[in-house]
């Protein structure tokens, strides 16, 4: 019989916890930095808005790869039975998915509602951390 304790699954795997969450945060990480790069040098360019849409639709094709990743690896570990990982996999999913969120409330006209009100403060705290 297995021992399904928190403790004991929590120590049977903990890197693999750690693990995806570097593989969250690194590319978001490297692509914010790529990002001031470009915004620098494109300060004294005319066209500027060239390099934000380049930019976003960068943000667009990384986010929807780590979205299919993370939706197969939350899948594939509630498969094994390992908790941490697809419960990892969940909030990071909820976090990817949280613009799409936003962007929806705001369409729809429904941001005054409790449902909407708590993302939008969330990624609003986000944004204004990042200095974006």
């Amino acid at each position: 019989m297995i021992d399904a304790s928190p403790t004991k699954l929590w120590a049977r795997y903990p890197w693999s916890v750690l693990l995806r969450l570097l593989l969250f945060i690194a590319p978001l990480l490297a692509l914010l930095g790529y990002a001031r790069m470009a915004a620098a040098h494109a300060a004294g360019q005319q066209h500027r808005g060239d390099t934000g849409l380049g930019l976003a639709l960068l943000l667009g094709m990384v986010a929807l790869v780590m979205l299919a990743g993370f939706f197969v690896d939350a899948l594939w570990q509630m498969k094994r039975r390992r908790h941490w990982n697809w419960i990892i996999d969940l909030l990071i999913l909820a976090l990817l998915l949280m613009p799409f969120g936003w962007v929806g409330c705001n369409w729809f006209g429904v941001h005054e509602s409790l449902a909407c009100r708590l993302p939008i403060n969330l990624f609003d705290i986000v944004i204004d951390a990042l200095r974006l």
